[in-house]
């Protein structure tokens, strides 16, 4: 008959050996041990749309899960992608891609080179905005492309499943440079989980999403950035100080309107990186609608404006404007002067004040200023009504042909480009507009520059500036820093001039890849 062990004596028995199995080591070496990044985004969760109007922190979200045929690193040389090497022709109108095998998709399903091609056109032909029509003007073709209508046939060719050819009708040296903005080259499933999230090919995978409120990626493989990046969506700046306070949050990006008013608690820090290009605040007046298509309108408004104090408003969101177009000589903004608000008031048969409506980011630095700028305004007789907008309602307002008279809007240029810069502001005749923001501007002085054809003399950069000048269709209220809050110690986060927040770790391990030409 055998004896009764006690019950607590096995307990007390089973408790050892696992313990004595923790603390014995392991045969093979452990791992480096796995790390998580806490991110909360101080903004509405951006909608999954890849080719739609430039959104950072979609761009953000996009660059980690997804990936184009080339890559821009931190100083702005192109590197590898999708694509390990890339061969042109010595007049630089043929380029040849060739992928880097086992590309594969989240679901595992192979991304081959006809899924490319689907990305390249995808954003062509969209009736909202005309931004990478413009980008990808020189391919051959995309100068037929109209709004909501079937592609015409383009110079895009894919002999086989890991081979891109692209041909140009105009050599184009930025031509890389367009093709690493996220969007233009980027494919994604197309029956991906996950709102489309799940559908890319990046270094990090989509594991969960609570739609509106937060997402979990997870990386692919070992990498220099964290294993897992848990991003949460928050407007509201009490939350934002309470994970702060206890915390738990490793980066904090964009900031919440407020967050900054107060002090951070010590293990925290502000950030602040200037952006290349350069990333501005714009006070857009439309020239397309009334009572801002009098220029008389537009220069009361403009005189009626405190520069100094939307800047202090600002807080160290903004910085002083520098220059407007990259390589002008300097511009003087006009200045408030309640004599001039009236004059112009006057010449314009405007009567003793005007009404309109100002649109802006209801999450955004537009929301620090916008106040102030409404007071400023209102002490001198022009009324103008706030709209706070987010997500999907701005970028319909800000891009379509009727709505707010004026637009606050954040915005940056493709390229560190007068041209582009200009495309940015001049309204075509048709078709949608080229960026975030509709001037209503259309005029044909600019057209051998920002049209598809290619330029027979270089831009006048000074006569350029000075005509945005006389119209005002588009004035920059202030230079817009990359701006973050981070945990001293937390895992350490990327940063890029161009794109901002790298949440990955940054683009350090990226190698240029080598072009034969």
């Amino acid at each position: 008959m055998s004896a009764r062990v006690p019950l607590r004596r096995v307990s007390r028995v089973a408790s050892s050996l696992v313990a004595l199995f923790l603390l014995t080591p392991a045969c093979a070496p452990m791992g480096p041990p796995r790390t998580t990044l806490l991110w909360l985004a101080g903004q509405a969760e951006p909608r999954f749309d890849p080719t739609g109007p430039s959104d950072p922190v979609r761009w953000a979200l996009e660059r980690l899960l997804g990936q184009g045929l080339v890559a821009e690193d931190t100083t702005g040389r192109i590197a590898e992608g999708a694509a390990h090497r890339w061969d042109v022709t010595p007049d630089g109108l043929t380029y040849t891609f060739h992928l880097r095998p086992g590309l594969r998709f989240d679901d595992g399903g192979p991304c081959t080179s006809a899924e490319f091609r689907r990305a390249l056109g995808a954003g062509l032909n969209r009736v909202d905005h005309a931004t990478y029509a413009w980008l990808l003007s020189p391919i051959v073709g995309v100068d037929r492309v109209r709004a909501g209508r079937p592609l015409p046939p383009l110079g895009i060719a894919t002999p086989d499943e890991r081979t891109i050819v692209l041909r140009l009708a105009r050599a184009d040296p930025t031509l890389l440079h367009k093709l690493s903005i996220p969007g233009a080259s980027m494919p994604w499933a197309g029956d991906a989980a996950g709102g489309g999230w799940g559908g890319g090919t990046g270094p990090y995978r989509l594991v969960t999403r609570e739609p509106g409120r937060r997402m979990v990626l997870a990386r692919r493989s070992p990498g220099g950035g964290p294993d897992t990046i848990r991003i949460e969506f928050e407007t509201g700046v009490a939350r934002a100080r309470a994970q702060l306070r206890r915390g738990r949050t490793d980066l904090v990006w964009p900031v919440p309107l407020g967050l900054l008013d107060q002090p951070l608690p010590a293990d925290y820090r502000i950030v602040a990186r200037d952006a290349r290009p350069t990333r501005r605040l714009w006070l857009v007046m439309r020239a397309d609608l009334p009572p801002t298509w009098k220029i008389e309108a537009r220069r009361a408004l403009a005189h009626g404006l405190n520069r100094g104090g939307v800047l202090a408003a600002s807080g160290r969101r903004g910085n002083a404007i520098g220059e407007w177009l990259p390589g002008a000589s300097s511009f003087e903004f006009p200045v408030r002067d309640a004599a001039l608000v009236r004059e112009w008031l006057d010449r314009g048969k405007l009567g003793r004040s005007l009404h309109v409506v100002m649109a802006y980011r209801a999450d955004g630095v537009a929301a620090e200023v916008a106040r102030a700028m409404q007071s400023d305004w209102a002490e001198l007789g022009l009324d103008v009504e706030l709209r706070p907008l987010r997500g999907a309602g701005l970028a319909a307002e800000a891009l379509g042909r009727s709505g707010a008279q004026l637009l606050l809007m954040e915005a940056q240029a493709p390229l560190a480009d007068p041209v582009a810069e200009l495309a940015w502001v001049v309204a075509p005749r048709h078709g949608p507009q080229v960026g975030v923001f509709r001037t209503g501007w259309s005029t044909r002085e600019f057209d051998p520059w920002i049209g598809p054809q290619p330029p027979e003399t270089p831009l006048d950069i000074d006569f350029a500036q000075r005509r945005l000048g006389e119209e005002l269709v588009a004035l920059p209220l202030m230079r817009l820093p990359w701006l973050w809050v981070e945990r001293v110690g937390a895992p350490q986060v990327g940063f890029h001039p161009h794109f901002g927040i790298d949440a990955g770790g940054g683009p350090a391990a990226l190698v240029t890849a080598h072009q034969s030409r």
